[in-house]
This record gives structure tokens, sequence and C-alpha cells, in this order.
């Protein structure tokens, strides 16, 4: 995994600390107190903040700004491992669960990839043939099966896991490289607004995660508010589905970002142009553990 090159990256501090007060901790917490005035009414908390001093009330404020501000940092600095679990890793005891998971998008996959066979054979190159239905299906099944794992013996138990998985593995498929020894490299090399692309998607990656834990943390409030768990949920429903489009746009562009500039490493490193998967392990190699090949 290669998640820790990403923290923070092309971000700018007092636009993220605006992001961070506005939403969605401020949410969160605003939530929380609308589910107490339902389960005890506004009367009591208006009259209780009436007889606060000025001084104390402004004391409370800024004590409630400065707890909105801390819980989304520590969301912050949770989102790597939310997104970690999203994708379908765990804890041991899970394991189990996992892999049976992952052995399902083994088998959808393969369905998938026999569909899409069919209906490749039955256009022969010419979509026209098949009917509206079935041009959709093949544009979708098309689609989705060049953005799963190639080998299905690497499938994670979540379409969000394997989109990056796809990602990341892609370097190795078609190159040889290993991406996380090779990418970290390759990234400062890359012109900047190419960074910027990737990093604005990756943004957008960890901005719906964090989207996703609120929506689950929410669910607390249903001790005061019955409404709160479906509210919570419904949150976290649509943020996992923004992070699945979030994780496509992601992996296209990491994609793009190796197809094009991968001999950018080659030619900096001072290695020969690479014909073929072979070199780039022979990189990798060197990166990793310092094993330069006796003819270079």
């Amino acid at each position: 995994m290669i998640e820790g090159l990403w923290e923070n990256i092309g971000q700018a501090l007092a636009k993220e600390w605006t992001a961070r007060m506005l939403t969605p901790a401020f949410a969160f917490w605003g939530g929380g107190l609308l589910a107490w005035a339902f389960r005890y009414g506004w009367g009591d908390l208006a009259a209780w903040w009436s007889a606060r001093s000025a001084l104390e009330q402004a004391a409370l404020l800024v004590g409630g700004l400065l707890l909105v501000a801390f819980s989304a940092v520590v969301m912050e600095q949770f989102q790597d491992r939310l997104l970690w679990w999203a994708e379908g890793y765990g804890p041991r005891p899970l394991e189990r669960l996992r892999f049976a998971l992952a052995r399902r998008w083994e088998k959808k996959a393969q369905q998938m990839e026999e569909r899409w066979q069919e209906l490749a054979e039955k256009c022969e190159g010419h979509p026209e043939k098949l009917s509206p239905q079935e041009r959709a299906e093949y544009a979708r099944l098309d689609a989705l099966r060049l953005r799963l794992p190639v080998d299905p013996g690497r499938m994670m138990p979540t379409l969000l896991g394997n989109l990056l998985r796809a990602a990341e593995e892609h370097a190795w498929v078609r190159y040889g490289l290993e991406a996380g020894v090779c990418w970290p490299r390759l990234w400062f090399l890359l012109p900047k607004d190419v960074r910027e692309e990737i990093a604005a998607a990756r943004s957008r990656l960890n901005e719906t995660t964090r989207w996703f834990g609120w929506g689950l943390l929410f669910v607390v409030w249903t001790v005061w508010a019955w409404w709160a768990a479906p509210v919570g949920l419904l949150i976290a429903g649509l943020a996992w589905q923004g992070m699945t489009r979030a994780a496509l746009v992601y992996g296209d562009l990491v994609r793009a970002a190796l197809d094009l500039y991968h001999p950018l490493l080659f030619e900096h490193l001072g290695w020969p142009k690479p014909k073929g998967p072979e070199d780039g392990r022979r990189l990798t190699e060197y990166l990793a553990r310092g094993i330069r090949p006796p003819s270079l």
C-alpha cells in the first residue's frame, strides 16, 4: 500500500482548516444537539443558556468550536484506517469473512467476463448489432472488467478495494514496476499539473471517507432521537457511493500517469529505455534492494 504518500498532498492549510470547521464535524455535533433537543426540548436548554453570563457564553462557544475542530482532526488522522477497512482489510478474527467475500468477487468477476465474452462474440466488434439494453450492459461490463485486478486471486472483498488494488497492480502487470517502491520516486518526476490532478482525486476520496465515518458515528445519537440511525446510515450509504466513484477516478488517473510517464523513472536513474516488464522488475529490484544488473 502507498497510502502514506498521499497524506495532505497538495492541500492548503487554510482551506483544510475551513473545511474541518464547517463540514462534516460541525454537522455531526449540530445533529447531536438537535437530537438532544428532540429528547428533552429546547426550553431547558434556552433557559440554561440565558442564565449564563456573556463571558461564559463566549467561553462555551469557543470550547464548542475547539471540540468541532479537534474531532475533525481526529477523524482526518483516522481516515486512512477507515479506508483500509472499507477496502476489505481487517483484524485477524475477521480474515475468514474477508476471504469468503473475496471469493464471491472472484466468482462475480468470472461471471462478468463470461457475459462480456458472450456479448462480444454476438456483436463481433459492432455494438450496433446488440439491443439497447445489451449495448448498455456491454459498455458497463467492458468498463468495469478493466478496472478489476487481473489476478483473480488478488480480489478484495469490496468493489472499492478492487478498484484501488487494480490501480496498484497496473504498474506491475504492464511494466514490471512495484507500485509501493516505484510510485513515490515517479511522483517527483510528474509534471505539476498531473500531480495536482491526482492529489485532488485523492483528496476527494479522503473527503468522502471522512463523511462515511461521520455518518456511521451519527448513529450514536439514536440514544436521544430515533431518526439519528436512518439519517446516519443514509449519509454513510451516500458517502460509500462517493468513495467508489472517487476511487474510480483516482485509479484511472494513476494508471494514466504510469502509462505516460513511467519511462522518466528509467531516464532519470540512467537506465536504458524499458522494452518490457522484465526491465521494470530489474529496476524495482534495484530501487528496493540496491541490486543492479551487471550490464548496467
